[in-house]
């Protein structure tokens, strides 16, 4: 990934998507107006921020790539693997509706969603001009949204698995994703080939690997372009909120997608 600093907010990008001219961004924790614990680009009013706050933030995430905030499609967070299709913004004066993905196939909607230590992935196809944003926490992973945001992409805009570019961003990495016996059994039930591949014990304790799940869910349903960023939320916490890393105080950072 790449990293790159303006108007004092921070923010990651991945070569492939940029080369197509696809603005996106994983944003740092820096550069916006929100105080301690939620210091300072928090995206989250959940956590406990004003929505003064998090709207200035959200603005301020938007003008990096000089795009209306009254562009933006979120959804409400549940960690689950509902998906959700759209081809106009969301009407902020009405609640949001429960998804852990978002697709859209129109250049003037822009996808967004908020993190804090799951793991978000990005998708477009440059055939079809389709692009999608999804949450993948630990719930998420064993549930392979990734698989559901893929069938949505090929069965309501025709998109080929074989078309897709994916980007997993930061997030809880393996050293850091440590489970009890009944989180590793979900696992096991919804992964039993490839175990060795994602969960590890080191000292009798349990590891799963979410980055790589998430990358074999992917490969699993077509999709062969895919980008690991490889950077922990929970040891760079003065880039990133973590949810872990911060014990459990902190805010979630911004991640969004626009093709337009």
């Amino acid at each position: 990934m790449i990293a790159t600093e303006k108007n004092g907010l921070k923010y990651y990008q991945f070569e492939r998507f940029t080369d197509l001219g696809v603005k996106h961004g994983f944003f740092t924790r820096l550069g916006g107006v929100s105080p301690a614990p939620f210091n300072s680009l928090n995206m989250a009013t959940t956590v406990g921020d004003s929505n003064e706050n998090v709207l200035e933030n959200l603005r301020r995430m938007f003008a990096v790539f000089d795009l209306d905030l009254a562009s933006r499609y979120d959804g409400w967070q549940v960690h689950g693997a509902t998906t959700i299709c759209t081809d106009v913004p969301r009407d902020v004066r009405a609640r949001a509706m429960r998804a852990d993905g978002l697709v859209t196939d129109n250049p003037a909607v822009t996808l967004v969603m908020r993190f804090g230590d799951c793991v978000p992935v990005i998708v477009y196809d440059p055939v079809k001009k389709v692009s999608a944003v999804y949450h993948a926490g630990w719930p998420g992973t064993v549930l392979r949204i990734g698989r559901n945001v893929v069938r949505n992409m090929v069965n309501v805009y025709g998109c080929e698995p074989r078309d897709l570019i994916a980007g997993i961003g930061p997030s809880i990495g393996p050293d850091h994703f440590v489970v009890r016996q009944d989180v590793r059994d979900k696992f096991r039930q919804s992964f039993p080939d490839d175990l060795d591949e994602i969960l590890f014990e080191q000292d009798g304790v349990i590891h799963i690997d979410l980055w790589k799940a998430n990358r074999i869910t992917l490969a699993e349903a077509g999709v062969s372009q895919i980008e690991t960023a490889g950077i922990c939320t929970v040891c760079n916490t003065q880039e990133w909120f973590s949810h872990r890393g911060d014990h459990g105080k902190t805010g979630r950072f911004g991640v969004f997608v626009n093709f337009g």
